[in-house]
């Protein structure tokens, strides 16, 4: 399983994202454009130069693109331009001790006194921004996201291959847990067995307590009857992440817990019904309170009890974005992103149950194939 290449002709879709990208700019009204990454990436977010290239950066970059589809790859220093150039799908790459400035100096040449198109400057802090100070910017960002919205072939294979390693690494975890070990190593376990896999990237969180009220970083705790660990699951494979939520339970669960959490996997059951093309983020939200709304604890659908039922994830276009009673956003299939009814509970505290999902046109596709359900490391 470590030796994955992704089913697809990798050079032929970078090159239509490079389509997409010019269509972006056209409607945006420029000719020119510079897609930068600053290389402080957020897993929940479109990093603009890895959709396009295939390359994660790891410090500053950007990527000059015209109209016909040429594209210059400015990365910092030789180090991270020799990785970039192992990239198949990258386009000539220069080396450059400031990439952005760089990049200024190129759109210089090319299109003097005009608007540029750029997209990723939001997340560049003040002395960054500054290197294109003398051009006049005009953001694309909402038009490439619209164009990454459809998810390609390349996109939705490493997201079904982050999904799978996801599970592989909580399933090797679930054979080292037992009573006695810190939450530091369980985690290392997952960060091991993670990269092993072949994750280029990842986010996870773990922590335990006998009623959490959040998850969180590990930090020493020794794993002991009656605690309740919760971990989230976040590989990226190719610069698509994908997640998984779960709960283990140290010695007999109580009550309380076996029924708080059966109800937040019929919870998530309820959504994944409603994951179809044409259904609103809105709709499915209501979906998932309703059988809170039911038992009287609508108070339990709303903050402080829980923060999103689930959300995009990145680096392409995070569409539909957070699962959120307001969000009106309409899915298509094919859409990508993790459900998850995470929540503080009445009796057992805080608890956690996802999977990861595409949008189908009748319902949604648990990819990990099915909903877990909750641990239990016997004492």
């Amino acid at each position: 399983m470590t030796d994955w290449t992704p089913p697809v002709d990798v050079a032929r879709v970078i090159a239509e994202r490079t389509r997409r990208a010019t269509t972006a700019m056209g409607e945006g009204g420029v000719a020119t454009a510079v897609f930068v990454s600053s290389g402080r990436h957020l897993f929940t977010d479109m990093d603009p130069v890895i959709w396009l290239t295939g390359f994660k950066p790891m410090l500053a970059a950007a990527v000059v693109v015209t109209a016909d589809g040429e594209r210059v790859l400015y990365a910092q220093g030789e180090w991270e331009a020799g990785r970039a150039r192992q990239v198949v799908s990258a386009p000539k790459v220069v080396a450059a001790d400031d990439p952005f400035a760089a990049a200024a100096a190129d759109l210089s040449t090319r299109s003097a006194g005009q608007r540029v198109g750029t997209a990723g400057a939001r997340k560049l802090n003040a002395v960054e921004y500054r290197a294109f100070a003398g051009h006049q910017l005009a953001p694309v960002d909402a038009e490439l996201d619209d164009q990454a919205r459809s998810k390609d072939e390349l996109e939705l294979a490493q997201f079904r291959r982050a999904s799978e390693i996801s599970q592989v690494a909580f399933d090797s975890l679930r054979q080292h847990l037992r009573i006695g070990l810190t939450d530091v190593e369980a985690e290392a376990i997952i960060e091991r067995r993670l990269r092993e896999l072949g994750a280029d990237d990842a986010f996870v969180f773990l922590s335990a307590s006998t009623r959490n009220r959040a998850v969180q970083r590990p930090w020493g705790r020794v794993l002991m009857p009656g605690d309740i660990l919760l971990t989230e699951l976040s590989p990226c494979v190719g610069g698509v992440f994908a997640q998984i939520c779960r709960t283990v339970a140290f010695g007999t669960p109580s009550e309380e817990l076996q029924r708080d959490h059966a109800m937040l996997v019929d919870v998530m059951a309820a959504g994944v019904e409603e994951c179809r093309a044409g259904q609103t983020v809105s709709g499915v939200v209501a979906a998932m309170d309703a059988p809170f709304v039911a038992l009287g604890m609508e108070q339990y659908t709303k903050p402080p009890f829980m923060r999103v039922r689930g959300h995009g994830m990145g680096f392409g276009s995070v569409a539909p974005g957070d699962f959120l009673s307001k969000n009106t956003f309409e899915l298509q299939a094919g859409d990508s992103f993790v459900l998850h009814p995470n929540q503080m509970m009445p009796g057992a505290g805080y608890l956690m149950c996802g999977e990861p999902v595409i949008v189908g046109e009748s319902a949604g596709e648990i990819v990990t194939g099915s909903i877990a359900g909750l641990e239990i490391v016997e004492a």
